[in-house]
């Protein structure tokens, strides 16, 4: 067999090996992590989680160890469940549990060469959609794990808008300006998350809210927003746009301080809560 001595023809197959490799992994470690999320979710106590739900009836008042049950057995936080207790609402709260132990798991669809996103499917692999969010307010943060590039689980956020329409900002990718999303579209992915800022009132929330919409919408996509330069002028990417919103009034969701933000990085900040979650993301 003949050597190949022309040095491009050897080096774009090297490149071509190089990106089917990276593909074959994508796809394995996307379905390994997200199926074990729903394997850990499934040990949950009902016991415990009826306990919880009797004593919410009964009007009296939770413990911190008490909503650590319905969230670990619904994915709904603190927020989410006492908006459906202060409703009377306790059977959403089972529904939650039921559908957030059902059975599922996930498919990668491939976008671009790269690039890979996650959708969730019943155990025969047809794709379903989660529920629409218990509890979702002007000013909430979306956070998504199911989008992975390389074998690099980097994920995506959002700046809710306007909730009752389900409207968000959000960067996408290189080469897209900001633009106007839909909730709908986070309702597919099988690890996603709402996130609330702690000790802010709803007006300041929709205040970001609105700051997101008037003046975050059709800027440049740009990987390294943060770090030349902070401003929207500098290009942004989606926890960066995310970042900018809030910093606009002085909530810092950066929880660890360096100059690039990610999504996983918004996952972890102190500064935020945990209103809902679809698969255990937080655990991830």
């Amino acid at each position: 067999m003949k050597k190949i001595k022309n040095k491009p023809a050897r080096f774009l197959i090297i490149l071509l090996a190089f990106v089917l490799a990276f593909k074959v992994f994508d796809f394995t470690a996307g379905e390994l992590t997200d199926r074990k999320a729903y394997e850990d979710a499934a040990a949950a106590d009902y016991g415990a989680f009826q306990e919880v739900l009797s004593k919410a009836q009964s009007g009296e008042i939770l413990s911190e160890e008490d909503y650590g049950v319905i969230f670990s057995q619904s994915g709904l936080g603190k927020p989410a469940a006492d908006k459906l207790i202060s409703e009377n609402n306790t059977e959403k709260i089972e529904f939650y549990r039921d559908y957030f132990l059902l059975d599922k798991d996930c498919e990668c669809i491939r976008e671009g060469i790269f690039a890979c996103h996650e959708r969730i499917t019943d155990a025969e692999k047809n794709p379903i959609e989660n529920p629409y969010f218990a509890d979702l307010q002007d000013g909430d943060i979306l956070i998504t794990l199911s989008i992975h590039s390389l074998g690099w689980r980097h994920g995506h956020a959002a700046v809710v808008i306007d909730a009752e329409a389900g409207k968000t900002v959000q960067a996408t990718m290189w080469g897209e300006k900001t633009s106007i999303g839909s909730v709908r579209e986070w309702l597919e992915y099988p690890l996603v998350a709402v996130l609330r800022a702690k000790n802010t009132d709803e007006y300041t929330r929709k205040e970001i809210a609105r700051y997101a919409g008037e003046n975050l919408v059709g800027l440049r996509y740009s990987f390294a927003a943060g770090l030349v330069g902070s401003g929207s002028s500098a290009g942004t990417q989606c926890a960066h746009l995310v970042e900018l919103a809030y910093n606009e009034y002085a909530i810092d969701i950066d929880s660890n301080g360096g100059k690039i933000i990610t999504p996983y990085q918004i996952l972890k900040s102190e500064n935020l809560e945990t209103v809902q979650v679809y698969g255990n993301i937080k655990e991830l």
